[in-house]
């Protein structure tokens, strides 16, 4: 993978000299260099924004799931967990019934 690495560094290097060789004769050194680095940084970049668009362009449009979630009712929930704790022991559903029914008194209780 380094090798391979090495090797484009390597090719765009040579091809940015080869640009500004090319350009060196009829715009200077500067403007030589100027050029060539434009080409190869304007280049890649468009590439980069035309794959970019196209992928976006292609790609299906999908619309988040729709919630259909209930509002959970706690007197159901706990007259549901207490039918469960009843078949197996009974005698502790019947002392949590009690404190369920001792703290509901409590709730309404006016002060």
């Amino acid at each position: 993978m380094i090798t391979v690495s090495a090797l484009i560094w390597v090719g765009v290097a040579f091809a940015g000299y080869a640009l500004y060789l090319a350009f060196l004769p009829s715009a200077g050194a500067p403007l030589a260099a100027s050029i060539a680095a434009a080409i190869l940084v304007i280049g890649p970049l468009c590439w980069a924004a035309i794959v970019y668009l196209h992928a976006h362009a292609t790609r299906a449009k999908y619309h988040p799931a729709e919630v259909q979630v209930t509002p959970a009712d706690p007197a159901a929930a706990t007259l549901s967990l207490l039918a469960a704790l009843a078949r197996d022991k009974p005698l502790l559903a019947v002392v949590f019934a009690g404190l369920l029914g001792a703290s509901e008194a409590l709730q309404h209780r006016k002060p």
